[in-house]
């Protein structure tokens, strides 16, 4: 019994890996079997072992980047510090390249890491979906690199997600500071419930905005009019909408929106929450707040697999043989 305990505990903590620990690690899940791999070099590691539509699951801690080759999915224990759940975030260092080969079929899939580097996507990148990550910049590598449906879901990205030519993008309840379109004719966002601040938001074409917040720095900056605009809230022009033929979008200052933001500078410790007030009157379509927290997916930065907060095994077992094991696993729902 002693046994089947422990062997329980420790599948548990390798398929997580991220309660409070002292070294970092990365454990690869390979049709059912589970290999572990410790230190900063440990993704690079869990990478090489791993083939296409295996998990890679990293600990907190700092790990050195690798160019991702595989269509695998990689989850890491978040992009921010929990101090009542004592985890600190997953951090990948340095630039790396997603660059999958075109004939896979598996999806890629990237959850709660943190990232201060560029990444860059190479070849045509079909379906990837990342989920609450911190990403500073996503940009393309070469002129025939593409970005082809890709899903951004409570992400936040810090200084650009450049789309390339014959590129798309959806953006679900996210932060996006630049986003931009390299060929204006051929590639489109999608976003919904999001924050955007724009360098020259007439720059993106064909895209669509619903419930969302744009910023801009420049008094004549617009939304394109091959854009659609829905119940959108603009900041920094008057004519932001000049080009929107409906009438449900509004401008308003910072302080008519935001509690705390009062800038056009990127800053991770921001939540973007909106006002008191302005969670009951600036409404996106379906009656809930515009931004981040509205709509039927609200922000959230936990990721959504299970992660250990704590792990107590007792020094011994009782004189029956059982054991008192006492887990507390959070996520998001």
């Amino acid at each position: 019994m002693k046994k089947l305990f422990l062997s329980l505990v420790a599948a548990i903590v390798a398929a997580t890996a991220t309660y409070a620990q002292s070294s970092m690690l990365a454990t690869l899940s390979h049709e059912g079997e589970i290999s572990t791999f410790y230190g900063a070099t440990a993704l690079r590691d869990a990478h090489k072992a791993a083939a296409h539509g295996d998990i890679i699951t990293l600990s907190s801690g700092s790990f050195v980047a690798v160019d991702i080759t595989k269509a695998i999915t990689l989850r890491g224990a978040g992009f921010e510090i929990n101090t009542e759940q004592q985890i600190e975030p997953t951090v990948i260092t340095g630039d790396f390249t997603i660059r999958i080969p075109n004939d896979v079929t598996q999806r890629l899939t990237i959850e709660g890491i943190y990232h201060n580097h560029t990444l860059y996507y190479q070849n045509n990148l079909k379906n990837a979906t990342f989920i609450k990550n911190r990403f500073k910049e996503i940009d393309w590598l070469n002129d025939n690199s593409t970005l082809k449906n890709a899903t951004f879901i409570h992400c936040r990205i810090a200084d650009g997600l450049i789309l390339n030519s014959n590129s798309t993008a959806s953006c679900v309840n996210c932060v996006i500071w630049k986003p931009n379109s390299y060929d204006e004719s051929s590639s489109n966002f999608e976003f919904q419930n999001c924050v955007i601040r724009g360098e020259n938001l007439y720059e993106i074409n064909s895209s669509s905005f619903k419930n969302c917040v744009l910023i801009t720095n420049s008094n004549g900056d617009y939304v394109e009019s091959s854009c659609i605009a829905y119940n959108c809230i603009g900041i920094g022009s008057n004519s932001i909408f000049n080009n929107m033929p409906n009438q449900t979008n509004r401008i308003k200052g910072y302080s008519e929106v935001f509690k705390t933001l009062k800038g056009g500078t990127f800053n991770d410790s921001e939540n973007f929450e909106l006002t008191d007030e302005a969670k009951t009157t600036l409404l996106g379509i379906d009656g809930t707040q515009v931004g981040i927290y509205g709509g039927n997916m609200p922000f959230d930065s936990t990721p959504t697999n299970p992660q250990i907060t704590k792990c107590n095994v007792a020094a011994k077992s009782t004189a029956d043989g059982k054991l008192s094991v006492d887990i507390t696993v959070n996520g998001a729902e």
